[in-house]
């Protein structure tokens, strides 16, 4: 087994560069919104060159997409920690749900998580945004088989198509600028209730 060499002094500067950068573009993301928010004002705010944005991120979409993978990186801890042992398709279905509510309402800006998540839609090529790439989608991917193995969940679906179903569900309540998450919560329930109908075993 090959051992981790430890991290340089110059690998640990450009990760604090990297986080300062990251952190000040959304906070300017907040501030002004991520249309008018300027490079400038980022590397200002971060004290850092105007070039060095560029270093880490090819575009303002860049970080609002680190933002997405670190989202997708909790909600694939709690899948694993929290629904490996629920009682039925209902219960994990209403897991799965808070979940992904509380994650991207911990960004803490309803307008930057539908930002967020049609970021995902402009770079939509990239093949490190399919569900066998994310955490979220690979998570979640193997937990419905998990359940599907222990009789919870209904045999006979495929797995990776219900986690790709599942996602541009959430998807679509996340980027509706008419939706919040209070508002978002009993359409979600209502369509949750019918997944769980189909998926019981």
């Amino acid at each position: 087994m090959r051992l981790m060499k430890p991290p340089t002094s110059r690998d640990l500067q450009r990760q604090e560069t990297f986080n300062r950068v990251y952190e000040a573009a959304l906070a300017e993301f907040r501030r002004v919104g991520v249309d008018q928010s300027r490079v400038s004002d980022i590397c200002e705010r971060a004290g850092v060159a105007k070039g060095t944005f560029f270093f880490h991120f090819p575009t303002k979409d860049h970080v609002l997409l680190e933002r997405q993978r670190r989202i997708s990186e909790a909600m694939a801890a709690r899948i694993e920690n929290e629904l490996g042992d629920v009682a039925d398709a209902k219960a994990f279905l209403g897991g799965l749900t808070a979940i992904v509510l509380e994650e991207h309402q911990a960004v803490g800006d309803l307008e930057l998580v539908r930002q967020i998540n049609l970021a995902i839609v402009r770079l939509g090529g990239s093949p490190s945004l399919g569900i066998h790439h994310t955490a979220f989608g690979t998570a979640l991917t193997a937990q419905i088989r998990h359940l599907q193995q222990a009789g919870i969940l209904k045999k006979g679906i495929d797995a990776a198509k219900l986690t790709d179903t599942l996602r541009l569900s959430f998807f679509g309540f996340l980027v509706n600028p008419q939706s919040s998450f209070d508002t978002s919560r009993p359409r979600i329930a209502l369509l949750t209730s019918l997944l769980a109908e189909s998926l019981t075993a």
